[in-house]
């Protein structure tokens, strides 16, 4: 069963090819076991997470899926500063990043449309006293929001 219905496709594919600029990245982190289980390696959302991403890639030609093994893949987990799957990292050029852990369903399916196409217009959508102001930022920053159903 598809995670994105067939009548929201069409409002979707519409919605990226008006809005998407440049092209934006999707890097999945995750394991493909093929219904094999490793114990201690458990990831019940990771095939979800890639059909998931399938299916939002499939609506333009924009939005580029690479998918990493997070275990057989080490070095680009490491260089992503990934710590657990599934994973995804959003970019669109060497100095954006984003990373979603889990599965981005619901509430945060939009976060993650948002998201995209801030990326790829390459212009943030903050009020442009705050930029100024985050422009002064000298030291590195790890931002973490958090975002659930409730």
């Amino acid at each position: 069963m598809p995670f994105i219905a067939d009548k929201d496709k069409s409002t979707l594919r519409d919605r990226l090819k008006h809005n998407l600029k440049q092209d934006v990245k999707l890097r999945l982190f995750t394991q493909r076991t093929f219904g094999l289980t490793i114990p201690g390696r458990e990831c019940p959302t990771c095939e979800d997470a890639y059909k998931l991403m399938q299916e939002l890639a499939e609506l333009s030609p924009k939005l580029k899926l690479e998918v990493v093994n997070f275990y057989s893949n080490r070095q680009a987990t490491q260089d992503a500063g990934v710590e657990r799957i599934p994973a995804l990292v959003l970019s669109s050029g060497p100095a954006s990043n984003v990373k979603f852990y889990g599965i981005p369903l619901g509430f945060e399916f939009a976060s993650l449309l948002e998201t995209i196409v801030t990326l790829s217009r390459g212009v943030s959508p903050l009020a442009l006293d705050t930029r100024k102001k985050l422009k002064q930022v000298k030291d590195p920053v790890h931002i973490q929001v958090f975002v659930t159903p409730t």
